[in-house]
Order: structure tokens, then sequence, then C-alpha cells
């Protein structure tokens, strides 16, 4: 009956399985950019509209997309070091870091284009900016634990080297 319990394990190797299939969604995406680009400017009422704009929204895509691979690929990371017991570390803190500045990153390009052809992508830069807030309170607290545990480290360290001599 054990096996059938779910854990922590159980749940990060899922997130992971997510993340992955997030990862071959977002290639596809990227691939199909200009037909996607076509089927909004084709079914949507956008602001303005003509060949810049299409450009203007492939180009978007395009700088989404390496965004969305940099953070998930950091995301990757972060659930692999998570897996392996490697929680308060720099390399947490860091992929942490790079995470919020993708999302900021992806709020940044979307505003102007939810304000000046269609408004949805506005709403999107919204979310983007508050999941950057959001990632970097939980990198900050990630930054002190790994402080604290490298200060317990060092007086643990002193404390043995005090005893063995």
């Amino acid at each position: 009956m054990k096996c059938w319990q779910w854990d922590a394990h159980k749940s990060i190797t899922l997130t992971r399985y997510v993340v992955a299939l997030a990862i071959l969604a977002s290639a596809v995406m990227t691939v199909s950019g200009p037909w996607l680009v076509r089927w909004l400017v084709d079914t949507h009422i956008l602001q303005h509209t003509g060949p810049v704009v299409e450009v203007a929204l492939l180009v978007l895509g395009y700088l989404c997309a390496a965004l969305a691979f940099w953070m998930l690929y950091n995301l990757y990371r972060f659930l692999q070091r998570l897996e392996q017991g490697q929680v308060f570390v720099p390399q947490t803190v860091q992929a942490l870091r790079r995470i919020s500045w993708c999302c900021m990153g992806a709020a940044v390009l979307c505003l102007p284009a939810g304000v000046l052809i269609y408004l949805p992508f506005a709403f999107l830069a919204v979310a983007a900016g508050f999941m950057a807030l959001l990632v970097r309170v939980l990198k900050n607290a990630f930054e002190q634990a790994v402080r604290m545990k490298d200060e317990l480290d060092y007086t643990i360290s002193v404390s043995y080297t005090h005893l063995t001599l």
C-alpha cells in the first residue's frame, strides 16, 4: 500500500515531466511561430495591423520563446538539485534569480504589445511580472537559507577543528 502514497520525490518527478513537456510544447510553438502569428492576425481584432505588426509579433514570440527555454531549463535544473538533496546551495539561488529575470523580461516584452497591438498581451505581462516578484521572494528566502547554512557549516567546522587540536 505504501508504494501508492504521494511523496516529495514523486512530486518533484511529476513536475520535472511537466517542465519537459513545456519545453517540448515551447519548441513546437517556436517552430510554428509564423503560422501562429497568421492565425492571430486572421482570427482576432488587433489594434493595429499590417506587415510591420506581423513581424513585431513574430519577433516578440521568438524573444519570449528564448526566455521561456532559458527559464524552463533553469527550472528543470532547480528541480534536479532538489531531487538530489542540494537545496540550500548557491546554484539554487542562481537558478531562481534567472527564472525571475526571465519572467520580468517577458513582462517587459509583452506590456508594449498589449498596449499597442492586442490587449491580452498586457494581461500576460502582468502575470509574468507577478511571477517574477514571487520567484524573487523565493530567491531571497533561499539566499538567506544558504547564508545561514554556510554560517552553520563554518561554525561546525571551527568547532570540530578546536576539538581535534
